[in-house]
């Protein structure tokens, strides 16, 4: 019986159109004012720092939460500490506390999948408006929170 999560397919094929959308981004005609970029740099850099401090929080307070899920959650924390460190710029807002993890093992893996699945979802939003570097960034921060989805959903 087939999980009911994305196929492998689909995680690609969204890391394709995100992959596809970078490199749409990434041909800029030069018509836009480099102050209005930059305002648009800061802006989405700003939101994907924060998302990605409450993501890392919530992933922290699962782990702390489910031991068994402490190991598998790990390495994903490493890798959003990197984006952290790649959209950090300058970030003002800090990041919100997590709320209160489930108790339930299943509901907790579920929760942070589908969060995971949302951050890299909201950070295809921007990619037409922010410059070609910051638009590779999102779009490999996508990907990567489309493969944690995809990771804790397959082994729930």
């Amino acid at each position: 019986m087939r999980d009911a999560g994305p196929t492998r397919r689909a995680v690609l094929g969204a890391v394709t159109a995100a992959t596809i959308a970078a490199a749409v981004a990434g041909c800029d005609d030069g018509g836009g004012s480099d102050q209005g970029r930059r305002k648009a740099d800061d802006a989405a850099r700003d939101r994907a720092y924060a998302a990605t401090g409450a993501l890392l929080a919530h992933y922290d307070a699962v782990a702390a939460r489910h031991a068994p899920l402490a190991e598998r959650i790990r390495p994903l924390s490493v890798e959003l500490r990197q984006h952290l460190t790649a959209f950090a710029g300058r970030a003002t807002h800090p990041a919100p506390p997590p709320g209160a993890a489930p108790d339930d093992l299943a509901a907790a893996t579920t929760t942070i999948a589908d969060r995971a699945q949302q951050a890299s979802d909201e950070r295809l939003v921007d990619l037409d408006r922010v410059s070609p570097d910051l638009a590779r960034r999102l779009a490999a921060s996508s990907a990567c929170l489309a493969g944690h989805a995809q990771l804790l959903r397959s082994t729930s």
